[in-house]
């Protein structure tokens, strides 16, 4: 028989802190100073302990022999607790196994926690808040159904990389492109771990920082809405790229980094020289809402209620200088001209065969919407080719 193996998962911790003394919004954990980390840290930690000696008791008293077969029949325990990682507070459940675990019983181990986390255990702590002196806390394990669960090495792998420079403290144009590139870096990639790495700095530098980082986001989303790049994304997703896919494949390039993106809007053909076309989903649906949930978790309003449209509107200004768009990219163009538009995406991510087949089967665009007919219009003959070159094929 196997000999046991323990294996701990975390997941980082919510906790909302209402102080007494300083009413008003609770304050996210990882919105305070540095200076009141510790204390907090010790009361938290302190409650915790009260409370699991709770839990364990409940739990003892109602299920003493827990069937894991459900799970799966390697599980001989699973316990959980809470424990502080580099100053983070993390819910840890503790799994011992006869043997190591197969990926797809790790899958289910991790689902069953997902559950635990938002509707068994973690809704237990969320139950009970408790307090200190002065203190009133909001503590639950629970995020979204997404939420990371870590083996220590991937929880220690992404500290341990260099950032690229300093720590950002406040957002412009400038600190954006660098706080991505540290996300990227600290999270190997990962866009689920950069998501939860990108909410926890932005909640640390305060709201005011947090809707700079919404506007801009958001502004290089609008500045990127184009039916050339559009044509891009629809070659690259070979099951089609919907509005929807469209603004996650926008998000993904510009958690790309800078030159990519700029690149990407210049040419949209560029995009056949990033290995992470062809090799990633090429879809971002999580980072458009970064900000917004930072900006809610700090102040409990929404983002878009907040932001100064006039503001806004002149940080797009602003952000468009630096971006050349290619010949062409205003206009939707079709899959028979799709080769000579975007040549080498075409032929990266399709034959000749295909692209007929796909002709035939019909347009891309609804040729009756008012906005595809001004499109096309208003593009002349050398906007819709690149170097002035008439196209082969059909115009639709």
């Amino acid at each position: 028989m196997s000999g046991i193996v323990e294996l701990k998962l975390y997941s980082p911790l919510q906790v909302d802190i209402i102080d007494r003394d300083t009413p008003g919004h609770a304050i996210p954990f990882q919105a305070l100073g540095r200076d009141r980390l510790g204390e907090y840290t010790g009361m938290i930690m302190k409650a915790f302990r009260a409370l699991q000696s709770q839990e364990d008791a409940r739990d003892a008293f109602v299920s003493p022999d827990q069937d894991w077969s459900e799970v799966c029949d390697k599980i001989v325990s699973l316990t959980r607790t809470v424990e502080v990682v580099d100053g983070r507070l993390y819910g840890v459940y503790t799994c011992r196994s006869q043997g190591e675990l197969r990926p797809n019983e790790l899958d289910d181990l991790e689902w069953y926690c997902h559950d635990q986390w938002e509707n068994g255990w973690g809704e237990g702590y969320a139950c009970c808040p408790c307090e200190g002196a002065g203190l009133g806390l909001y503590i639950h394990f629970w995020q979204d159904a997404d939420g990371p669960l870590l083996a220590r090495e991937e929880l220690e792998g992404p500290r341990s990389a260099p950032l690229l420079g300093p720590a950002v403290t406040e957002i412009t144009p400038d600190t954006f492109w660098t706080l991505l590139d540290q996300a990227r870096t600290a999270c190997d990639g990962s866009q689920r771990a950069a998501a939860y790495w990108l909410t926890e700095r932005l909640i640390s530098m305060g709201p005011e920082q947090v809707m700079h980082f919404h506007s801009i986001l958001h502004g290089y989303m609008e500045l990127a809405d184009k039916y050339g790049l559009w044509n891009a994304a629809i070659l690259i997703h070979e099951d089609g790229c919907y509005i929807d896919g469209f603004e996650d494949f926008r998000a993904w390039l510009i958690f790309q980094g800078r030159d990519t993106y700029l690149a990407a809007l210049r040419d949209p053909d560029s995009l056949a020289g990033v290995p992470a076309s062809v090799e990633e989903d090429c879809r971002f649906a999580d980072l458009p809402y970064v900000g917004e949930m930072a900006y809610a978790r700090l102040t409990g309003r929404n983002a878009y209620d907040d932001l100064d449209a006039a503001g806004h509107q002149r940080m797009v200004a602003e952000l468009k200088k630096d971006i050349v768009y290619s010949a062409g990219i205003e206009y939707p163009h079709e899959w028979s001209e799709m080769a000579a538009y975007l040549p080498r995406l075409t032929a990266q991510h399709t034959t000749p065969e295909e692209l007929r087949s796909r002709a035939r089967r019909g347009p891309i665009w609804d040729r009756n919407a008012p906005d595809i007919q001004r499109a096309r219009a208003a593009a002349s003959k050398k906007q819709k080719t690149k170097n002035g070159k008439k196209k082969g094929g059909e115009t639709r």
